[in-house]
């Protein structure tokens, strides 16, 4: 049977309440940073929506009964997922479409039919255009479960229509105790580095422990020394980075500039984000002016918002260019 996470605690209560209540909205928005758990939260509260026990809203899922059981196999006809389809980053118009003909039908069990939409951001213009038309009239018996990271890319009328829960950033107890009760002993950084570097979601964090995916900051604090002589080759460094995942390389490569920007700022009293790096950057920080610090970070985040959008880029272009900023920026 599913649980919610410990850090969700608030949140949960929250969604507790509201059933118990039988306030529980046609359209819920979950937010909150990468890691923190959105999707393992929604399919823990539809469990328990869908759960066909009297005591659900009081004691959770009974984990037994038929509408349980068939969630738990991963086939419950009450239950519809929506997200890009394979080899785009977009949902498409056609995808809502068929959405909406799925609440439209007579639910299974005779009182709920749910959606999810993962990421939400994922909607293009005539998706969410589509989608708010249910928002405003939804069927009775339907109820859907908006997801998204970067909420802020939804349409108002989109957002506006939803009851929303924000999850924030977890670096409390809880987290912590749950990543040291998930990690190998052996494992070099603390639960607090792991925390701070993944943007306090825990789920991201596990993941970076377990992968190879904490060796790119190390390439690129190297790269990024290399960058600081005058003699310095960048296309080599640029197939590197590229090496390295897109994506990923340009979000370690944000965070690093923003630490780069606080030592230039507040020298030793500052909070790093990387702080098990920080004397490789203060060495990169004293051969850079602020200015030049600020402007290559609108231009990583200007290229890191191009890679996640729905246009298709250029991966080793797109890194040629932030590197010779790198060393030419004007």
């Amino acid at each position: 049977m599913l649980k919610h996470y410990p850090w969700q605690d608030e949140q949960w209560q929250r969604f507790m309440k509201t059933q118990q209540q039988d306030r529980m909205p046609h359209a819920i928005l979950l937010c909150g940073p990468d890691g923190i758990g959105l999707k393992h939260f929604a399919q823990t509260a539809i469990m328990q929506l869908l759960c066909l026990s009297r005591d659900n809203k009081i004691h959770g899922a009974c984990g037994k009964c038929q509408s349980c059981r068939l969630y738990a196999a991963g086939n419950h006809p009450d239950l519809y997922v929506v997200e890009p389809e394979e080899g785009s980053k977009q949902i498409k118009i056609h995808q809502i479409r068929e959405l909406l003909n799925y609440v439209a039908l007579k639910s299974f069990s005779g009182d709920l039919k749910i959606a999810i939409i993962e990421p939400a951001d994922a909607m293009n213009h005539a998706a969410a255009n589509t989608l708010l038309k249910t928002l405003e009239e939804p069927p009775a018996q339907s109820m859907l479960f908006l997801l998204s990271h970067r909420s802020s890319k939804l349409p108002i009328t989109v957002r506006s229509r939803c009851q929303r829960i924000d999850f924030k950033p977890a670096y409390d107890s809880s987290a912590k105790a749950w990543l040291h009760s998930e990690l190998d002993e052996k494992n070099q950084l603390s639960k607090d580095a792991l925390l701070r570097i993944s943007g306090g979601g825990p789920l991201k964090a596990l993941q970076l422990a377990a992968g190879e995916r904490l060796a790119c900051r190390s390439a690129l604090v190297g790269d990024l020394k290399l960058m600081c002589k005058e003699n310095c080759d960048p296309i080599p460094i640029a197939e590197r980075w590229k090496a390295l995942g897109v994506e990923n390389m340009l979000g370690w490569l944000m965070k690093m500039i923003v630490d780069l920007i606080r030592l230039k700022l507040l020298r030793e009293k500052t909070e790093l984000i990387n702080l098990d790096l920080k004397k490789d950057l203060q060495e990169i920080e004293s051969s850079l002016d602020l200015l030049a610090l600020v402007r290559n970070y609108d231009i990583v985040m200007l290229k890191y918002q191009q890679v996640t959008g729905p246009m298709n880029y250029n991966p080793l272009s797109l890194i040629e260019e932030i590197v010779l900023h790198w060393r030419n920026p004007k």
